[in-house]
């Protein structure tokens, strides 16, 4: 006798994917509020509150990751110069961000943020890794560019 395993519509997604689906939907949700609500306090200045963002932020995630970090303790450490890089894009980050909201406006500095990381890790992927970008990654870039620009 054979054993079949349920597939994914036939039995249910197990409960840490559903809790993953909602902790995403909730960080998208709350990120995209960051640039509105820093101009609630615009007597903070941009540079004032990526930094803000990023220590109180880090220090959390920092916090939290601890098991984790100390487990991958030796990859990290065979790898630190993609940890410092890392390191250095989300030093960087909060700063530019905050900062493209407070030159630009919210609309312009969200768009051209979730509109240039695809790309941004495309190429990056690209130059890096070496791989080809395909015709579809070209594709969605450019309507994802297409869409930014009528936005």
């Amino acid at each position: 006798m054979t054993q079949h395993s349920p597939t994914a519509a036939q039995s249910p997604a197990p409960q840490g994917t559903l809790l993953g689906i909602f902790a995403v939907l909730g960080a998208a949700a709350l990120w995209g509020t960051t640039g509105t609500a820093a101009t609630f306090a615009p007597e903070v200045g941009p540079l004032a509150m990526g930094a803000a963002a990023l220590g109180i932020g880090g220090l959390l995630q920092a916090l939290i990751a601890l098991p984790a970090l100390y487990r991958a303790r030796v990859a990290l450490r065979a790898n630190i110069g993609t940890v410092i890089a890392g390191a250095i894009g989300v030093f960087i980050y909060p700063l530019a961000f905050y900062s493209s909201m407070h030159l630009a406006g919210v609309a312009v500095g969200t768009v051209v943020s979730l509109g240039s990381a695809p790309i941004a890790s495309g190429i990056l992927e690209r130059i890096i890794e070496k791989q080809n970008l395909s015709r579809r990654w070209m594709l969605a870039a450019a309507l994802g560019i297409g869409g930014s620009a009528i936005l």
